[in-house]
């Protein structure tokens, strides 16, 4: 009898201890998650507090590097709106807007807290218009055709001709064009040849390259940079000589350039502030 209290005693004590560690048990896990639920409603306060906290509000919009683009048009891509909160702005979304502009390369957006925002436009930089399709279109130094030349729209850069048969471009010779023009652009040695006027490509003899002084160069298919070196002599006696008029100068055998002089004007046309 003794050693069946004893038995009953020691699962009763088994039990207590048993329910004391549930009821620690529980208690930690209504703890943890009353500190969540008070944690939550503090960081649920504190961003209500921030979207409508009027020391948060946007009021200046600085836009940078916009050259072509004008501001008033960058800031209705955006779509900022009256007193919006620089935090809740959508900084992908607005960048995304603007770079709908064909104009626009890239764009950096980015807040300055706690009430400016910093929009940073990098425009696209044509070198050059590429006749296709009876149409004119900008292309950049990377070969990149972006845009077509709109009817009002006035420009003097130089004009890649004869580049775009039967629905082809010539990716390989429009390359080396902006080369020739990147290359020409800082060549002192001939001020005029900066003035490029026009290059013309044909599949059989190569590029031609006119000026706005009246000169065509005929420069066949490579070694331009060789070839433009035989040049300057050779203008500098024509100036001796005082001769006059259009002149077409064949440099595409560097050991005998030939020289034509002509009473006409140069093929390229000035119409509208663009040449065709």
């Amino acid at each position: 009898m003794t050693s069946l209290r004893a038995r009953m005693e020691v699962r009763k004590n088994r039990l207590r201890r048993r329910s004391q560690k549930i009821l620690y048990e529980i208690y930690k896990v209504t703890l943890l998650m009353a500190c969540v639920i008070i944690v939550s409603a503090l960081l649920i306060f504190t961003y209500n507090f921030i979207v409508v906290s009027p020391y948060f509000q946007l009021r200046e919009t600085v836009v940078k590097g916009a050259e072509r683009i004008p501001r008033e048009e960058i800031l209705n891509l955006a779509e900022i709106k009256p007193d919006q909160n620089i935090l809740t702005v959508n900084l992908k979304a607005m960048a995304r807007r603007i770079q709908g502009n064909v104009w626009v390369k890239d764009v950096s957006i980015k807040r300055d807290l706690p009430s400016k925002l910093i929009i940073e436009v990098r425009e696209r930089k044509p070198v050059a218009l590429l006749k296709k399709d009876e149409a004119f279109y900008y292309i950049e130094r990377d070969g990149v055709i972006f845009t077509k030349l709109g009817k009002d729209q006035r420009t003097d850069l130089p004009i890649l001709t004869g580049f775009c048969r039967k629905g082809e471009d010539n990716r390989d010779r429009i390359r080396k064009s902006i080369d020739l023009l990147e290359y020409l652009s800082s060549y002192e040695e001939i001020p005029g040849l900066k003035n490029v006027s026009e290059i013309y490509d044909d599949r059989v003899f190569g590029l031609s390259l006119f000026t706005d002084s009246g000169m065509c160069l005929l420069l066949g298919f490579d070694d331009f940079e060789r070839k433009l070196q035989r040049l300057k002599p050779i203008l500098a006696d024509l100036t001796r000589r005082e001769t006059r008029g259009f002149l077409i100068i064949d440099l595409n055998n560097p050991h005998k350039v030939t020289v034509q002089g002509k009473e006409l004007p140069t093929p390229v046309k000035k119409s509208k502030g663009v040449r065709a």
